[in-house]
């Protein structure tokens, strides 16, 4: 992240622009809650020069969970989480043996005959040009 969070406070959310931060910011602080947006200063005089342009909601640690339910955001589900990383880290060889030959198949049937035909096609006009 290129904006950094004070001490003691944490990211709640980040934002595409500082009106939606300043929005959320503001919906906070109505149900009692101190919160800041940390912006890049350099957005605004020299905005090619950003590297982080998302706009940082930052809230203190002890009721980082209290703040979260006032605007609504959801907790992630870790067993979900964990699923899902098992799911797409898994290896082509750790697959079942019928995925991995439907998938060799696919890629062979796929791109196979455009390149047979291809062959055939500069065959015959090498055929062609050079009797």
């Amino acid at each position: 992240m290129g904006v950094k969070p004070l001490p003691g406070m944490v990211p709640l959310a980040e934002y595409a622009n500082r009106w939606e931060a300043h929005v959320a910011k503001a919906r906070l602080q109505e149900a009692g809650f101190e919160a800041t947006v940390l912006v890049d200063p350099a957005s605004e005089v020299a905005p090619h020069h950003v590297t982080h342009r998302l706009a940082v909601l930052v809230v203190r640690a002890e009721v980082e969970d209290r703040a979260a339910e006032v605007l609504g955001l959801a907790h992630p589900d870790v067993e979900a989480e964990r699923l899902d990383a098992a799911f797409h880290q898994r290896r082509f060889a750790d697959r079942p043996a019928w995925v991995r030959y439907l998938t060799w198949i696919l890629i062979i049937a796929i791109p196979g005959p455009i390149a047979v035909a291809g062959l055939w096609m500069t065959w015959q006009l090498l055929r062609s040009l050079f009797p």
